[in-house]
């Protein structure tokens, strides 16, 4: 079993959550604001204070304090406060809670087993099943009744989410709680609202079988979300079945990757996973090798070397080729990439050569953006 990872992360993104953490013998609650991908953190007691802590963290691990605010905080006190931020982020990049999208047909069902099962590797705490049953209701006043159409539409949604529930119940680890969403929101508006609300880690969702691939990734619900949830988006095809991960491939083109890469959720979630973390460069054959590969390379061996990575070089007329080739050569189980809008390596991800991958491969694919 192969899983592909194709990542995306929102450009500049800014995550911001509530902490506590002990200053000597007093608990303060603390709103924490990350910016800069994963580098800089504000800390503030009050909202909208005007003199707030900050902190940085390195993409290797070491955190440093850019103004420490008017209340005095001791090194211990500060290391505390690192810790706890740590802590959190580790909690939400590990896929604590994963949201599921369903319109009752066997390829989301089978997403949905896929998801469940992953939830004992990842140690998942929630497994949201949501279905948009996409009735928008023409009102002539604001209290006007729901039309009967709707209520049969609501009611027989929450029917089938209680049977996929049963279903997944024996799949999901111990301790992992099945939650049910439905309701007549639009997809995207209904996705980001509840993975910002909820604290969503992973969005998953199916693909039809090669019959009807072409539909689904090119124009439909798949490429919208994929360009516009703001969270990681794993798309399972209907052919693939969850086997345990042991191998994770990275592959990426050494241009500008550590100034794009996200690399704190990626460690976080091959540390979760406890697979094996492999990077591959992939090169277009005849195509010089640009001048900065040196430099970057060097600075992805500064980021990673800790974790015991294997790097792997290759040449190849076409790149989805060559990483499929790969993948399957090293018995790779998810492959992880970071698509950019704009150079050579966008190339894979483009609508028509990720149609070319899908009908391929029995390859879930997960999509991020790249950070900025």
């Amino acid at each position: 079993m192969y899983l592909f990872f194709i990542c995306y992360l929102k450009p500049k993104t800014m995550k911001t959550f509530s902490i506590k953490f002990k200053a000597g013998s007093l608990e303060l609650d603390a709103l924490v604001t990350v910016s800069d991908r994963h580098q800089k953190f504000k800390v503030e007691m009050v909202t909208g204070e005007p003199d707030p802590i900050l902190l940085r963290r390195s993409v290797t691990g070491e955190w440093s304090i850019e103004n420490s605010g008017p209340r005095a905080l001791s090194a211990d006190q500060f290391t505390e406060l690192q810790q706890v931020i740590e802590n959190e982020l580790s909690k939400f990049y590990s896929s604590g809670k994963i949201l599921v999208l369903t319109d009752f047909s066997e390829s989301s069902f089978n997403a949905a087993r896929y998801a469940a099962s992953l939830t004992r590797q990842i140690g998942a705490s929630v497994l949201t099943l949501y279905h948009s049953y996409d009735y928008v209701p023409v009102a002539t006043t604001p209290f006007a009744a729901i039309p009967p159409e709707q209520a049969h539409s609501e009611k027989e949604s929450f029917e089938k989410l209680g049977k996929l529930k049963e279903s997944l119940s024996q799949l999901v680890a111990e301790g992992t709680v099945i939650e049910l969403i439905s309701d007549c929101r639009t997809l995207i508006s209904a996705v980001n609202t509840i993975t910002e609300q909820q604290q969503i880690a992973l969005l998953v969702m199916g693909m039809d079988g090669k019959g009807e691939i072409e539909k689904v990734i090119t124009g439909s619900n798949t490429i919208t979300i994929a360009n516009e949830c703001r969270i990681p988006l794993l798309v399972v095809p209907f052919q693939a079945k969850f086997n345990p991960i042991k191998n994770i491939l990275f592959a990426c083109d050494l241009k500008n990757v550590t100034r794009t890469v996200p690399v704190y959720p990626i460690n976080v979630l091959v540390e979760a996973i406890k697979a094996q973390f492999s990077i591959l460069f992939v090169n277009k054959t005849e195509e010089k090798t640009h001048a900065g590969a040196k430099t970057e390379l060097e600075n992805l061996h500064h980021i990673w070397d800790e974790h015991a990575v294997k790097y792997y070089y290759t040449d190849h007329e076409k790149i989805e080729n060559a990483i499929i080739d790969f993948a399957d050569e090293h018995q790779m189980d998810l492959l992880i990439t970071v698509p950019k809008e704009y150079g050579f390596f966008e190339r894979i991800f483009h609508r028509s050569l990720t149609r070319n991958l899908a009908y391929r491969t029995h390859i879930p694919l997960m999509v991020f953006k790249e950070e900025i």
